[in-house]
């Protein structure tokens, strides 16, 4: 009986493949597109523009740059192999790609980590963190982001686990998960320092960057704001300043009855630079309507880890545990999330930004401009040879 059974699911399983090549041959072609486009913008905005050359964007062009080579590099590759069902560039191609896969896409989740630290600092501990992030130390943790990485993909190939190969469900090449008794652990050690340890240190910070704007923003709107006295308008020590940060970074100085002037420092979630500008009315009344977007913003970030990254994990656990193999129809789309993750980074992390934003119409300005100028230029010497 079972095996009539298993008879009959073949013809169907067979009928669907062409249909699921052709769906994960569009997306994976089109989030290939999206990554490279849209990583490489955020690269090329980072090096132009002067006032983007931050710490936190130093973080910000790591992960692009990261996502930009995986989707370079590694997605062409999974496409052709989803196309042809099979590997045909060869056994070192293979573990050359494989490596390539897993040096990149951990180092693309460290970096994530690296940003959601950057802002717990800044947010959460405003008055230490020009101690605690300097360039040095920057520098310093995005070596270590790039080590770690190298370390976890090189250790299938010197021995622990038990290689790189050809998974046809994913069409990518990657370590070959099994069980502890099997590849030593490699697989757990893998699980814990690339997923469950990145994703609790993501939580864990923004979970408190949440309750930090909360309870910050209570102490704005409750506290009075009054004009100041123009008869004693001088500047406050800092001291007698009651200096708040919110979601995004906005450390605000806030009315006390200590001090006379009322101003906010606004730092972006992807950028450090700073401005100081006096309140008004009106932006004390945007407050509320400014704080419920950015914890939506903040939210939607760990959702979208979440999201992209733990079923793909948690397939490779649980199978390497049981011994279990899935089918491409599932595997597929959990494949697919993890280079999705590298298409929407740089709308996460970068085109939110409103700096970021002015640079992508300040860029489209100029090739509009510069085709202008080169159209003109051509109708001028027609004109002139007539």
């Amino acid at each position: 009986m079972d095996n009539s059974r298993n008879a009959s699911l073949k013809p169907v399983q067979a009928s669907n493949l062409p249909a699921l090549i052709v769906v994960q041959s569009v997306f994976l072609t089109l989030i290939m597109i999206v990554s490279a486009v849209a990583n490489s913008f955020i690269c090329r905005c980072i090096l132009v523009h002067r006032s983007l050359r931050t710490i936190t964007n130093s973080f910000i062009f790591n992960l692009a740059a990261t996502d930009f080579l995986l989707s370079v590099l590694c997605m062409p590759f999974a496409l052709v192999s989803a196309i042809t069902g099979r590997w045909v560039f060869g056994e070192v191609m293979c573990k050359l790609t494989g490596f390539l896969i897993s040096v990149l896409c951990i180092a693309s989740i460290l970096t994530l980590v690296l940003v959601a630290i950057d802002r717990y600092l800044a947010i959460c501990r405003p008055l230490k963190y020009c101690i605690l992030v300097t360039h040095r130390k920057s520098v310093m943790m995005l070596v270590y982001v790039w080590l770690h990485a190298a370390v976890c993909s090189i250790l299938p190939v010197i021995g622990w686990g038990q290689g790189y190969k050809f998974v046809v469900e994913e069409s990518i090449c990657r370590p070959e998960f099994g069980k502890p008794t099997a590849d030593n652990g490699y697989t757990i050690f893998l699980f814990i320092t690339c997923f469950v340890g990145p994703f609790s240190i993501i939580a864990f910070t923004y979970v408190s960057i949440l309750f930090t704007a909360r309870r910050q923003f209570r102490r704005v709107h409750q506290a009075k704001v009054t004009p100041p006295n123009p008869i004693n308008s001088t500047q406050p020590s800092s001291s007698q300043l009651n200096v708040i940060t919110d979601y995004h970074g906005e450390t605000t100085i806030a009315h006390t009855p200590e001090n006379t002037i009322v101003g906010e420092e606004i730092t972006s979630a992807t950028n450090t630079s700073r401005f100081k500008k006096l309140y008004t009315s009106r932006i004390i009344k945007n407050r509320r309507r400014q704080k419920a977007r950015g914890f939506k913003m903040l939210w939607l970030i760990v959702a979208v880890f979440l999201i992209c990254w733990s079923p793909y994990f948690i397939f490779i656990f649980y199978s390497s545990i049981h011994h279990r193999r899935f089918s491409r129809t599932v595997k597929v789309p959990v494949m697919l999330l993890t280079f999705l993750n590298s298409a929407l980074n740089p709308f996460l992390y970068g085109f939110l930004n409103g700096k970021f934003r002015s640079s992508l119409w300040e860029s489209i300005g100029e090739k509009f401009a510069f085709c202008k100028w080169k159209q003109n230029e051509t109708k001028s010497r027609v004109h002139h040879i007539n």
